[in-house]
């Protein structure tokens, strides 16, 4: 059985923007991350609303809050794009395989 697609939802969509905006600006805000001010004008969100996403994020171990209260992305971020980097080179490699495989000679 085929699933639903789900409803649009603007709102929740927005903050899915919102969060992942900020998981891309701390990316590149290693090893010091970035205060709670700094995220809200790199995203254009409040800094209220970068609160509540940063905590959201902590809670599931994507973000920290550091003891100078400025947010860090975690190591569990980084084993996540390691573990898409490594499924690319994979695939690139099994479509290498294929392709010499079924490559057909030339006359």
């Amino acid at each position: 059985m085929k699933p639903r697609p789900m409803p649009e939802q603007p709102a929740n969509h927005a903050y899915l923007r919102a969060a992942c905006a900020i998981l891309e600006a701390l990316s590149g805000a290693l090893p010091e991350g970035l205060s709670n001010a700094d995220l809200a004008r790199i995203t254009q969100c409040s800094r209220p609303q970068v609160t509540r996403l940063c905590a959201a994020l902590a809670q599931y171990g994507w973000v920290e809050k550091l003891p100078s209260e400025r947010f860090r992305i975690t190591a569990r971020f980084a084993r996540l794009a390691l573990r898409v980097m490594a499924s690319f080179e994979q695939a690139q490699a099994r479509l290498a395989d294929l392709q010499r495989n079924y490559t057909l000679p030339t006359l």
